[in-house]
């Protein structure tokens, strides 16, 4: 299993944005300033209401410095209960932004920020990857399944994924599936892949190549 990029790493946090300033102080224009020259982001809301589609505060093409001499992007929204963080590295990293970004603010504010405040963390993990694995060995009959669509339709299609959903007890939208399929735009002899999965990067990884694992090699 070999990674191409990570399309995304998502962590999601969610909480009462008001628990992080109990006394109703009026900072958050201030915060908003600060958030800015913080983490270098060249685009962000000009003010408290200047909200985006999702009626979030949204920042982009910022920085954050993971360790010494390295710097991942970063995208940034705030909602009223919770916080989005976005990287193109790994789910850890944006986690670790958000972690930095609640300890900072809090204290150069004076606010009431506790790692105990944030009642669910939920992640988002999208990569491409390059993969021997023939997804025909599930079943050689999915082939002949496929030849049968192809009749049908009158052109050719394919067996180019496999999907692990959350169980229709978990209410619809909070869980992304689990999935692993050809990358769009891609012939079969590239071996590239798409997945998604609601866990950790690293994680989503280790899982990959249990799956590649699982094949005949």
């Amino acid at each position: 299993m070999e990674l191409l990029n990570v399309v995304t790493a998502r962590a999601v946090w969610l909480f009462d944005i008001n628990e992080l300033n109990p006394g109703g102080k009026s900072v958050f224009s201030d915060l908003l300033d600060w958030l800015k020259e913080s983490y270098g982001f060249e685009k962000f809301p000009s003010s408290v209401t200047d909200v985006d589609e999702s009626k979030a505060l949204s920042f982009s093409r910022g920085t954050f410095q993971v360790r010494e001499e390295i710097f991942v992007d970063l995208q940034l929204k705030i909602y009223n209960d919770g916080l989005i963080a976005d990287t193109w590295s790994s789910t850890r990293h944006s986690e670790a932004f958000l972690a930095d970004a609640l300890e900072s603010v809090s204290r150069e504010f004076n606010l009431a920020y506790r790692p105990e405040i944030v009642r669910k963390k939920n992640y988002l993990s999208e990569v491409n990857v390059r993969s021997t694995m023939n997804l025909l060995d599930v079943n050689p009959k999915l082939a002949e399944f496929s030849q049968e669509i192809s009749r049908l339709a009158n052109y050719e299609f394919e067996f180019a994924g496999i999907s692990f959903w959350p169980r229709q007890s978990i209410p619809p939208g909070t869980t992304p599936a689990f999935s692993f399929e050809r990358k769009t735009n891609s012939d079969r002899d590239e071996h590239k892949y798409f997945s998604r999965a609601p866990i950790h990067t690293d994680e989503h990884l280790k899982l990959l190549e249990e799956l590649e694992q699982a094949f005949p090699s």
